[in-house]
């Protein structure tokens, strides 16, 4: 192992919330933690950059997530109170 990183490096690095790292680490979708003291964990930064290049190299070039159609969106009117 070159390195370890605690909590706030590991946000610094992977652009999530602590929430959604929790629970990926939780299903086993990302490298878990290990325990340096009773109070202290990290990760290993190696594992966590194979993770990162993984879901690089597995993402698509286009936006697929849940857009609503344009036709369903709804319009308020602007007042012209300047």
């Amino acid at each position: 192992m070159k390195g370890a990183m605690g909590k706030k490096e590991l946000l610094a690095v992977v652009p999530l919330s602590w929430s959604t790292i929790d629970r990926l680490e939780a299903d086993g979708n990302f490298p878990a933690r290990f325990w340096i003291t009773d109070r202290r964990c990290a990760w290993n930064s190696e594992e966590v950059e194979r993770w990162l290049d993984q879901r690089q190299a597995e993402s698509t070039t286009a936006y697929t997530g849940k857009k609503p159609p344009v036709e369903l969106r709804a319009y308020r009117p602007v007042s012209n109170a300047a």
